[in-house]
């Protein structure tokens, strides 16, 4: 019985025209592509080409069968492909960009998953909240969070994440829940270093608000333990605060006005083969970050 090399045979002779150039792509014996064909032929009780001193044409049933084979024949290679790659253990290092908090939180263990199935990977994170440039640094792989710039990265995006308002209990009893974003230019608010962080934006239409007070902080950390203390109301990611508003420390506040919500991309540079081992953990970070609800 003809078996899938040998239907390889045949469409190699299709695509090549003639039953050397075949033998030459398929790295094969003449004799060997010849005795190919004849074990169909006589398996199927058809000629499948006429030749000539030259050339070979095929007949109207060698091209019909061509056509039903064809599609098989690519699903057949790419599960011989697939099959290979899993047996193939991945090796070597891999070098990751996160910022601190998510990655701290959403990566470490993941990677660690990873390295777990794949003993001959190994993994350096570089944690920072600046974007590294990849190139100059050697890095392979690249966690962004919020909309990329144009660039000559190519990304993939595996999550999208909340922005919530919250202030603790007592904050708002003492002095009332606001309402509309507008109510915050009556209230405290725990603010960033950064100046540009004194315009919070609501609602999908991008809604500014420029707010104030008299507490502000560098570190993510310390911005959500001074709302949680009763301080003011402040603004995080969800992921950063869930703990504290599911213990009820502090309560989200202007819910119906989020902006929308955060992208997670996994980004690496273009233009260059992934090696196969980043390959792999993209896809594994891709569906363990989705999976953790953000």
């Amino acid at each position: 019985m003809a078996i899938a090399d040998d239907y390889e045979v045949l469409l190699a002779v299709l695509d090549h025209g003639s039953l050397t150039a075949a033998a030459k792509s398929l790295g094969r014996s003449l004799q060997a592509v010849s005795r190919a064909l004849a074990g169909i032929e006589r398996q199927l009780n058809v000629s499948l080409f006429t030749r000539t001193t030259r050339q070979v044409h095929p007949t109207p049933a060698c091209l019909a069968f061509a056509r039903r084979i064809r599609p098989a024949m690519r699903e057949i290679n790419a599960a011989r492909d697939e099959l290979i790659e899993q047996n193939v253990q991945l090796r070597g290092a891999i070098r990751v960009a996160a910022p601190s908090t998510f990655g701290t939180q959403y990566l470490v263990g993941p990677i660690a998953e990873f390295m777990g199935i794949h003993a001959g990977v190994s993994v350096e994170l570089i944690f920072s909240e600046r974007h590294a440039d990849l190139a100059k640094e050697g890095i392979d792989l690249a966690v962004r969070l919020g909309n990329l710039p144009d660039s000559d990265l190519k990304a993939r995006r595996v999550a999208e994440f909340r922005r919530v308002l919250f202030a603790s209990p007592q904050y708002l009893a003492a002095r009332g829940y606001p309402r509309d974003p507008s109510d915050l230019t009556k209230h405290e608010c725990i603010l960033r270093k950064d100046p540009r962080h004194d315009v919070w934006e609501f609602g999908a239409d991008g809604r500014a608000v420029e707010v104030h007070g008299r507490l502000r902080a560098n570190a993510a950390d310390a911005c959500n333990k001074a709302a949680a203390a009763g301080h003011g109301i402040a603004r995080a990611p969800l992921w950063q605060v869930r703990d504290i508003v599911e213990s009820g420390a502090v309560e989200v506040v202007l819910a119906e006005f989020e902006p929308k919500p955060v992208p997670v991309n996994l980004v690496w540079l273009a233009g260059r083969s992934l090696p196969r081992r980043v390959r792999g953990l993209v896809d594994f970070l891709a569906e363990r970050i989705a999976a953790q609800g953000l």
